[in-house]
């Protein structure tokens, strides 16, 4: 997304075309809970990748430089070299314990759930235009769903990382009661409309985004990973026949043993790194996301009403954050 957020925080045009619905598309408590949280996820999550990226890199440096002291310099390897090597291996390892410390991974994910929860809360109001009767009412009965829900997320964020124990997204989703109606026929069809573009489109939009870039750097790592695989096994044939072969000079059979273990050293550094990147359960999971954003599309095609399809999708977001918070436990850049 070039201009990410847009659904939270509709462009001028958009508050044009849907004049009649303005307390929903503009919801000012939600926008400020979101930014504040949205800053603090954003930067958290760059710190730890930053970091975790940093580390990994110098303690893998490190233990092949510590390899090749071992098989090829033996004993003749440079004093300040090995200094630097292991001055690289104390900041990788210091990193690794502040962002323990720090809590960096717990904060930004706790951010970024609290971002999503209100997304939820404020797409769930526009199951309240169902029956609404004018503008005033929808407004009055939107500040007292956020009010409520605000209230309620700010106590569940008090938990920390064990709020992701704690959530069940089924007691998440708020089903209004029935107004006293009778429904304002422009007021529905212009929530319609728009919990289709900002919220079922923009996240069906969002989704496949995520997929190109998932399946993007999927055949970039796979690449790195055969090499790795065919490069360490035909190194370690190498290293076995070296043993047998009558005549092998000693400097080829280290140099065969250094490079067939650093292909191994490489290859453990690229599972770590699928795994901080959690590229195949999201895969998967925003293809499931998709599907089921389908399945609502269809149920407003057939006629479904707001306070019936919006409980649907929102349960759907959360189920899909669900996902996440357990795939996120995975996360980490430790060798």
């Amino acid at each position: 997304m070039q201009q990410p957020n847009r659904d939270v925080f509709p462009s001028p045009a958009m508050l044009e075309r849907f004049p009649n619905i303005t307390p929903l598309l503009k919801n000012e408590a939600i926008e400020t809970a979101f930014m504040r949280h949205e800053v603090l996820s954003v930067a958290g999550k760059k710190i730890f990748h930053r970091l975790g990226l940093v580390s990994m890199v110098l303690i893998g440096s490190s233990a092949i430089y510590t390899i090749a002291e071992a098989l090829l310099f033996k004993g003749a390897s440079n004093p300040f070299v090995s200094i630097a090597a292991a001055v690289s291996a104390a900041i990788g390892i210091v990193a690794q314990i502040f962002s323990l410390v720090a809590q960096l991974k717990s904060k930004w994910l706790v951010n970024r759930f609290a971002c999503e929860r209100l997304r939820s809360i404020k797409f769930q109001a526009y199951a309240l235009a169902a029956t609404a009767r004018d503008e005033d009412e929808l407004a009055a009965r939107a500040k007292r769903l956020t009010s409520e829900e605000l209230a309620k997320l700010e106590s569940e964020l008090n938990m920390g990382i064990s709020i992701f124990e704690a959530f069940v997204p089924e007691k998440c989703v708020h089903v209004p009661a029935p107004g006293p109606g009778p429904a304002n026929p422009d007021i529905v069809a212009e929530a319609t409309t728009a919990f289709r573009e900002l919220r079922l489109l923009y996240q069906d939009r969002f989704a496949a985004a995520e997929l190109h870039r998932l399946r993007e750097n999927r055949r970039a790592f796979h690449s790195a990973a055969d090499i790795l695989y065919f490069s360490g096994a035909c190194l370690v044939l190498l290293s076995l026949l070296g043993k047998i072969v009558p005549g092998m000079p000693v400097t080829l059979n280290a140099w065969v043993d250094f490079l067939a273990i650093s292909a191994f050293v490489l290859s453990i550094s690229k599972t770590v790194l699928d795994s901080a990147s959690l590229t195949e359960p999201s895969a998967a999971r925003f293809v499931r996301y998709r599907e089921d954003i389908a399945e609502v599309e269809r149920r407003i095609e057939r006629g479904a009403s707001l306070d019936v399809v919006v409980p649907q999708m929102e349960r759907i977001a959360l189920g899909e954050l669900e996902e996440f918070c357990d795939a996120s436990k995975s996360i980490n850049y430790r060798l």
